[in-house]
Formats: C-alpha cells, structure tokens, sequence
C-alpha cells in the first residue's frame, strides 16, 4: 500500500485498512488466512519509509485512530524509515519477507494498492517525488523485484489502482500469478471495498470464485461514492495469455502490414482504433493510454465480415473471452469487456521499453506513420439548411468522429496582437448519421444547457459540457457528458486540472450524478517537457468550500492553427451543495448586449484535421 497523495490528502489508505479490520473481524474462522500490510510512500507522520505489519498489529495499530505512529519494538514486524516504495528494492524487500516467513501457505494473493498507469507504471511515493515529475515503479522494476526474490508463484496478483488491467501489465505478471484482477478504467478514490474482499477470499475454495466475488462486490458496492462513477473490475487467466498473444500477431501482422491512404482496409482499421472504448484520456487533447481490446476486435469484425480477416478475428475473440475470466462495470463504460491494449495512438516515447511484443510496436510505428501522413482535413462536399438544421457530406477516407458545437462568435486577441473571430464553443452533442455514407445531420438549439447553482446569491454558472456517450442499467438508459475545468478542492490555493463528468437521464435531460476526476502531467525524466496525463485515484463531488473555473473550446473563423482552449469563466465558490439545471443561456457583449447564437458541424479525421462547417444562426 503506497500511501502517495491518497491518504496524504484523502486518508483512503487508512478507510481502507479499517476496512480491513471490519472484514477480518466478521470472519468466522480468521486463523485460516493471515494479513500482512507494507505500507507507508505518503507524507504524513506515521507513513514516511517503509513498515510492514500483520493483522494483530494492525488492529493495535488503529486503536488511537492514526496507522502508523506506534513506536514500541514489537509494534511492526519491520520499520524502513528511509525506504521510497517507488523502488523495487523497497518491493524485493516485501517480497523477500513473504518468501522466508510465511512459506507454507496454500493460497496466496498479493495485492498492489496506490495509482496505476498501466504499462507505464504503478505508485507515487510522495516523499521522493511530491509532483509526480519522474516515473513511478516501472513494470520492468516490478518484474526484477519478482525475479530477484524468486518469492515463487501468487495464485492472484491484484492492483487496487487505474488503468491496470491491459495485456502489457499481464505480460509483466504472468510469471509471477496464475490470475489477476485490476481494472481497465479509472478506479473510484475508495478503491476496492476491503470489507468483501477478505470475506470472499476466506469463504470460497477456489481463487477464481473468490476473484469473481471480488469483481461483483467491486462493481455493486457504491462505497461512499456515486451511483456511477466508472467502476470496471475483471478477472483474467494468464496461463491464457501465450494463446491470446497467439491469436493477436496474425490479426496485427495482416491489418497492419501495409497503411495506405488510398486503402479501404487502412481506413477500417484507423475507424476501428478511433471508435473503440477509451481509457485515460481528457478532452483537452492528450491521447487515452488504451483501448479495450475487445471492443476494438469486435469493430475489426464488423468492418471485415465475409473476408478473408474474418477467421482470425473469430480466433481472437474466442480468446480474449477465455483469458478474460470474469469482467463486470457499472453500466458507464458499456465497451469494458475486460483487458486493453495500449491505444495506437499512444505517443509515449518509453512504449517500446514495455511493449508487448515486437509485432504490436510495428503496428504502432505503421499507424503512427500512416495517421501522421494524413495532412488534408475533411472536405465538405455539400450543406443544406433549413428551420429544423442543417445537412453536411463529409469526404475523408480517414473521417473518425462528427459533431455538433453550438455557440457565439466573440474576437479575440491573439498571441501575436491580431484579433481574430473565435467561434465559442457552449454546448456540444453527437451529430446523428444520415442516411448516405459520409453524411450528417445538426438539429437546431433551444439554447438551453447545462448549469449549476453554487450560490444562492449568483446566478447559477454555465457548464460548457461535451456529449461523451451513452448507458444503461437497472434504472434507465442515461448520457454522459464531459467537461474540462480547473479544481480547488476546499478552496486550496492551488487548482488540479479535472475532467468533470455528468450524468444525465434521457427521458428528462436532468443531472441525476456527477463525479470529478483529477489529474495531472506525469514526466519520464527531469528534461521531459511534454509529459502524460495520469489521472488519479481519486473521485470528488462539489462540496461548499470548493472552487471551480470552467474551460471551453473555441474555433478561430480565420486561422485554425490559433484554435485552442479558452479559461468560460471566473474562479466560482461553492457555498452550498451543487444544483444542477438545464437552463436557457444569454451571453452577452462588453456592452451588455445579448450575443446571437450559431451551430454548425465539426468533423475530425484520424489525426486530428478537423473542419468547421458554415455557422448556421441558432433559433430558440
């Protein structure tokens, strides 16, 4: 348990180590399993260094209500006050204990808890690295530890963290597990309810049904948080993992071979990556770190029946079915079938380090080369407009994604003192597919829109929301839309960048949830500039105390290279809990005038040229 910025700011590691207790307490035969905790990796007294416990001390341990601050000889089975959990020495030395101590145990399950980034890494000790400016322990660190302790075989390795349930993160625990369980998304702030998962463990015979308890409780438990805050949880079999590889390289080999602009199968393809369910990015531009391998098989499919790619797409999802043994989410992430694949797109320059093979790189290098190649954004080969909307044809061989954006024309200065129009983005929603290929068609606005009341005294602010998909579960059938904004949790001095999510009933258009998501730029070395995003484990809900500034995207009329993210607002408090609305809009001039609105439709190609439409005035 790297304790990081989660229990530093949150103490989820400590709600997590009571519920430890909780579970461990209910069991009615606690001697048959034993407990060992390492923790520590967050900067706050008591989890400096290193310490690793068993359940008795952990119990004694809780009792002043602050883990970690007990100073007697036998309060700890080991103290390291200098150790950074980033470190595999830090791991080698946990495992090293695990193999002399407690040798003899017929079922073993370890599990990794802090934040996860897939294959580029797991924790974030913030005692040696307080702005995740470097990396955390890597998946090679992670494989030597395990090497180099020859601490033999877990029945199941799990990660209560993000983002880990991708083949690259397999290919590094195979040898060291029979299972594993983690997930493909983001991981609520809470984690794992630990209460069930030491009962399932303890109460069922077989590790794959006490994992698949583990699944459900993960996915059924709301733990605090809200209703739907992403939760996708799944159990794989590694002993499958050479088959599923197996059956993947030919499917790679044959669709990747030859990237062309002028071929059909290309464009399926970068069709394909581009619609397949995400993982890990944010609206402000950078790339998800995966896809769901399933999901993107499954369109692969669509788009090659009747050929000759068919059989081997068949083979691969009768594989990813047998390796992946039991997945579940909470109706959000409809397209987590239970294992990614690092997304082609992904740029991180360390990828080839922890790739999943050399078949899977070339693949990547192809379509990186193929998707940077494409310099031509669509063509918009005919509009029409009337009182209901507008119509537009779309002509890209390489067409990924269209929209509707509805808004006001504002001037805006430029970095170099021009002053250009900017088309302001304030509402966008999916455009809806015509009935010719290429072709679609943009409703006119009400101009009503997203908005939340955080004061009683102000009007309430508008919410510059983006249409990011739909899902169902035992309630209805709901949306989801997304929005950039900048967060102060409790008013701190310091914002966090955070993806907010609403979720929205389609029957009535009304905000029923809404969940926010931080994140932040994580750098593979002291002379990386660019960075990754990391999102962390962690989900908030507006509380009064809190501060917010929203962003919106705006379009330059005159110069797309001048497109780019714009501050909507000023710093707002919340004083009270969030109401959220569906409210018509008025914005208005430096002259207090109203500003007339306009829609038109944005269509994207694979990498990234884009095209506006003519902007069509928007009537109520």
């Amino acid at each position: 348990m790297v304790g990081s910025d989660l229990e530093g700011d949150d103490e989820a590691g400590t709600r997590d180590l009571r519920e430890l207790i909780e579970g461990y307490d209910s069991l009615p035969h606690d001697h048959a399993i034993e407990v060992v905790v390492a923790f520590g990796g967050a900067d706050k007294d008591g989890w400096r260094g290193m310490k690793f416990t068993d359940m008795s001390q952990i119990k004694d341990d809780s009792l002043d209500g602050w883990f970690g601050d007990e100073t007697s000889n036998d309060a700890y089975l080991r103290r390291f006050g200098d150790a950074n959990m980033d470190d595999e020495e830090s791991l080698k030395e946990f495992l090293d204990f695990l193999r002399d101590e407690y040798p003899e145990f017929d079922v073993r399950f370890l599990t990794f808890w802090d934040h996860g980034d897939s294959y580029r890494g797991f924790g974030g000790d913030t005692n040696f690295d307080p702005e995740f400016r470097t990396e955390p322990l890597t998946m090679d660190e992670f494989a030597d530890a395990f090497q180099q302790s020859e601490v033999g075989v877990f029945d199941l390795i799990g990660f209560d963290a993000c983002f880990m349930a991708s083949i690259e993160v397999a290919k590094f625990v195979r040898p060291h597990a029979n299972y594993m369980i983690a997930s493909e998304d983001l991981e609520p702030g809470h984690g794992w309810l630990w209460s069930d998962v030491i009962r399932a463990y303890e109460r069922e015979d077989s590790i794959v049904e006490a994992g698949r308890q583990m699944v459900e409780s993960f996915v059924d438990n709301v733990h605090g948080g809200p209703r739907s805050d992403r939760r996708t949880l799944s159990l794989v079999d590694l002993s499958r993992y050479d088959d599923l590889v197996a059956a993947l390289d030919p499917v790679v080999e044959a669709l990747g071979a030859q990237f062309s602009f002028a071929d059909e199968d290309s464009a399926a393809v970068a069709s394909g990556i581009s619609r397949a369910g995400a993982f890990g990015g944010s609206d402000r531009g950078d790339a998800p770190i995966s896809i769901d391998l399933k999901d993107l098989t499954k369109l692969m499919a669509e788009k090659f029946a009747g050929t000759d790619f068919e059989p081997l797409l068949d083979d691969l999802l009768e594989e990813i079915d047998r390796f992946v043994v039991h997945s579940n989410h909470d109706g959000s992430v409809p397209y987590a079938n239970g294992v990614s694949i690092a997304a082609p797109g992904d740029t991180d320059s360390n990828y080839s380090e922890y790739k999943l093979n050399d078949t899977w790189l070339e693949f990547q290098n192809s379509y990186a080369a193929f998707r940077t190649g494409d310099t031509v954004a669509p063509i918009v080969a005919q509009e029409t407009s009337d009182i209901t909307g507008t119509s537009a044809l779309f002509v890209d061989q390489n067409l990924t994604e269209v929209s509707t954006v509805y808004g006001f024309v504002q001037p805006i200065e430029n970095d170099d003192g021009t002053v250009d129009d900017v088309f302001m983005v304030v509402a966008e929603l999916e455009a809806q597919p015509a009935s010719s290929e290429g072709e679609y068609f943009a409703p006119s606005w009400d101009q009503r829109w997203f908005t939340v009341e955080y004061d009683a005294s102000e009007i309430t602010a508008w919410i510059p929301a983006s249409f990011d998909g739909r899902f169902e579960d035992e309630y209805g059938e709901f949306s989801i839309y997304t929005a950039e904004i900048d967060f102060f949790p409790d008013g701190s001095i310091e914002p966090e960048l955070a993806m907010l999510t609403l979720y929205v009933d389609e029957e009535d258009m009304q905000v029923f949830n809404h969940a926010i998501n931080t994140y932040q730029y994580v750098y593979s070395s002291l002379d990386d500039e660019v960075g990754t995003i990391r999102f962390d484990k962690a989900t908030y809900q507006f509380r009064p105390g809190d501060d917010v500034q929203f962003w919106n995207y705006g379009f330059n009329l005159y110069d797309s290279a001048f497109d780019k993210w714009f501050e909507a607002s000023d710093v707002v408090t919340f004083t009270q809990e969030p109401v959220f609305r569906l409210e018509e809009l008025m914005f208005v001039d430096e002259y207090d005038q109203p500003l007339d609105y306009y829609y038109a439709m944005w269509a994207e190609d694979v990498n990234g040229n884009a095209v506006l439409t003519e902007l069509y005035p928007a009537t109520p």
